[in-house]
C-alpha cells in the first residue's frame, strides 16, 4: 500500500519516519526517509495540508489525532482499506490511498468511500479519483465488478442489521430509492434494485408495501417559516407512560437543524416505529441560540435530564417548549422596541 501526502510526495508506508503537529498552524510536519537508488538513503520534510476542497472542516485540535494515525501508519503493515478509509487523516485530505482497479481490496474501499459520504450527496468523479488514485474509467471497471457489489450488499446487512431497519430505510429512500441508491453508490439502476431486493429477499419483506415515502420531518406542531430548525421529539411509550401516571411532562430531546431536518433526524433516531416530532420551529434566526435559551430556561426549572448520553433531553412537553419559545420572541421584541425608544 502506498500514501500520497500534498505536493506529489508517494512514499511506502514504512517510510515514514516521524511526525510532529504545528497545533497554532494547524499544519502537520512529516519525515518521510526515501532510497536514493544505491547511493544510500535521503530524508526528506514536508507540510502536509489538506488537499480536497470536499474535506472535512479541519480544526488545529485535530491536528495530532492526524499525527498519531500517521505514526501508526509507520509502524504497521497489512493494514485493511476498510481502517484506512475510517482514519481521520484521509477524510482530512491530508492522505491518499493508491489503489488497484483490478484489486478487491479497492472494491472494498471504493465501496466504503460511497457508502460513508455524507447524506444526500453523492460522491463526484474528481473526488474519488483524488481519494483514491484512480481514474475515471477505472473507477467505472471496479464499480462494475462482483467484488463491490458484494461489499456494498455486505454494508447493507451490517448497517440495517434487522428487517425492521431495513423498512425504515427504504421508506425513508421513497419510491426513486433504485435511482438515488445507485447514484450514490455508482451503480446502475437495476444493479441497485437487485441489491435491495436480494436484503429484501432475505429478510421476507415485501417491498410492495413499502412504495410510499416515510418522513421523520412531519411534526404534530409545526411553527414559524425559515430554513432553520429546532425542534423537540420523544418516543411514544414516554408519553404513554407520562399519561398513565398521570403526568403532563416526559422525556423530550430538544435540538437544532441548520440543514436538511429529516437528514438530522435520521441520524438520531432509534425507534422510528414509535418516534413523534411533537414540535417544529422553523426560522431564519440564529437557532443556536434559540436552542440555548429553551435549554436554559428547562434547567432553571430543574427539568433537564443529567444523563451522559442525553445532554439535551428534558422533562417537558411540546406545549410547554412552544411557550417558552413564545416567551423568548416576545422577550426579543420588547428589547428591540425599549432600544428604539
Amino acid at each position: 500500500m502506498k500514501v500520497i501526502f500534498r505536493g506529489n510526495h508517494t512514499v511506502d508506508v514504512s517510510a515514514i519516519q516521524s511526525v510532529s503537529v504545528s497545533k497554532t498552524a494547524g499544519r502537520i510536519k512529516v519525515c518521510v526517509e526515501h532510497n536514493k537508488e544505491k547511493t544510500g538513503k535521503q530524508k526528506i520534510s514536508y507540510l502536509a495540508y489538506p488537499s480536497s476542497k470536499y474535506s472535512r472542516r479541519h480544526l488545529p485540535e485535530s491536528a495530532e489525532t492526524i499525527a498519531k494515525e500517521l505514526e501508526s501508519l509507520s509502524k504497521a503493515s497489512n493494514i485493511p482499506i476498510e481502517q484506512v478509509v475510517e482514519l481521520t487523516a484521509w477524510r482530512n485530505g491530508h492522505l491518499q490511498v493508491r489503489m488497484d482497479a483490478d484489486s478487491c481490496i479497492s472494491a472494498r474501499g471504493l465501496a466504503l468511500l460511497c457508502w460513508d459520504w455524507p447524506l444526500n450527496q453523492n460522491p463526484p468523479t474528481k473526488e474519488l479519483e483524488f481519494r483514491t488514485g484512480l481514474k475515471a474509467a477505472d473507477i467505472k471497471t471496479v464499480t462494475s465488478t462482483d467484488t463491490y457489489k458484494q461489499s456494498i450488499e455486505d454494508l447493507m446487512l451490517e448497517t440495517y442489521n434487522t428487517a425492521d431497519k431495513f423498512k425504515w430505510w427504504i421508506r425513508d429512500y421513497g419510491r426513486n430509492m433504485p435511482l438515488r441508491f445507485g447514484n450514490r453508490m455508482r451503480l446502475r439502476k437495476d444493479a441497485a434494485a437487485e441489491l435491495i431486493n436480494s436484503i429484501a429477499e432475505q429478510y421476507g419483506i415485501d417491498l410492495g408495501n413499502l412504495t410510499g415515502s416515510w418522513s421523520l420531518s412531519k411534526s404534530e406542531r409545526s411553527i414559524g417559516s425559515g430554513r432553520n430548525s429546532v425542534y423537540l421529539y420523544y418516543y411514544q411509550w414516554d408519553r404513554d407512560s407520562a399519561k398513565f401516571k398521570r403526568q403532563n411532562v416526559w422525556e423530550c430531546k430538544i435540538g437544532l437543524a441548520e440543514r436538511s431536518l429529516q437528514e438530522r433526524l435520521r441520524e438520531q433516531v432509534t425507534d422510528p416505529e414509535n418516534f413523534k416530532l411533537g414540535l417544529h420551529i422553523q426560522t431564519d434566526d440564529n437557532p443556536v441560540k434559540i436552542e440555548r435559551a429553551i435549554h436554559n430556561e428547562l434547567k432553571e426549572r430543574g427539568q433537564h435530564i443529567k444523563r451522559s448520553l442525553r445532554t439535551e433531553w428534558f422533562l417537558t412537553s411540546p406545549s410547554e417548549v412552544e411557550e417558552i419559545y413564545e416567551f423568548i420572541g416576545e422577550s426579543s421584541r420588547e428589547s428591540a422596541s425599549s432600544t428604539l425608544r
